[in-house]
């Protein structure tokens, strides 16, 4: 997205009025109001993305420009922080500045959320509320209606059923037997009836894996991780979780009559594998 295009009238005022995708603010501040911003912005990313310009006196609209730097030298890491800790999910966003007229502006731009809703999760005075789902109207953010968020429920349900279909056919055309699942959440790889771990700080740098990326080693084929980490798996050096804990609660159970409960308590208190 390229910086907002200012355009004024005869009188000096912004021809654009605040709507679903745009919001103005005169300057730029920290503590509350970032709280704010962000607030918007997640309302932005719940409907069809949008922007805040910063340097835009409230009225009547004239670009009057940033005062200070403040906007120039903000640490968005900040904003990431505040974003994760209030809400269910990141956003795409980009933070830049740029001039007119001799003047300075600052512009955050957010793009339309790839899995929607994004939900607060933590109440911060009178301005987030916990559970709540922010979305941006015409001019304003707050609490979505419920035509809207059946919208997008519906929207999401069939992103998911496309996504299935996707997947079925994707088996169908290779065949069942050459299909292997990645499991991010509990790092594992199933290979046939086998599961292979993969260690936990690998899976935190994974970021996807680009279809087709099969890779030719030796002769033997290898499957190429794609994003901060490529990697290679190695049938003589995987471990096998049937060997790393060949015990089940079962077999526990049989062995030193431990029922299901205790041997949970003990994997958990001794950090044995996650029963999760």
């Amino acid at each position: 997205m390229e910086h907002f295009e200012i355009i004024v009238d005869s009188k000096g005022r912004i021809t654009r009025r605040e709507s679903y995708d745009l919001e103005f603010k005169q300057s730029f501040h920290l503590g509350d109001s970032l709280i704010d911003y962000i607030r918007t912005l997640v309302g932005m990313a719940n409907n069809r993305g949008g922007r805040i310009v910063f340097g835009i006196q409230d009225s009547p609209r004239e670009p009057i420009g940033l005062a200070n730097d403040k906007f120039d030298t903000f640490d968005s890491t900040k904003l990431n922080s505040v974003l994760l800790e209030y809400f269910s999910s990141d956003i795409s966003y980009k933070i830049q500045g740029f001039e007119w007229r001799g003047k300075q502006f600052g512009e955050i731009q957010v793009h339309e959320a790839t899995t929607k809703p994004i939900i607060c999760r933590k109440v911060n005075g009178k301005v987030l509320r916990e559970g709540a789902i922010y979305y941006r109207y015409r001019g304003e953010t707050k609490e979505i209606r419920y035509s809207e968020l059946s919208s997008i429920l519906e929207t999401e349900r069939e992103k998911e059923k496309l996504l299935w279909m996707k997947h079925i056919e994707k088996i169908g055309s290779v065949g069942p037997s050459h299909i292997h699942i990645l499991d991010t959440a509990h790092g594992e790889l199933s290979v046939g009836n086998n599961t292979i771990l993969i260690d936990s700080s690998v899976i935190d740098q994974i970021k996807f894996i680009r279809e087709g990326q099969f890779v030719e080693k030796d002769g033997a084929p290898a499957l190429k991780l794609v994003g901060e980490v490529s990697g290679v798996l190695d049938s003589d050096k995987v471990i096998y979780a049937e060997s790393a804990y060949p015990y089940s609660p079962s077999h526990m159970h049989a062995e030193c009559s431990i029922n299901s409960y205790d041997f949970q308590v003990l994997s958990w208190k001794y950090k044995l594998k996650s029963c999760c």
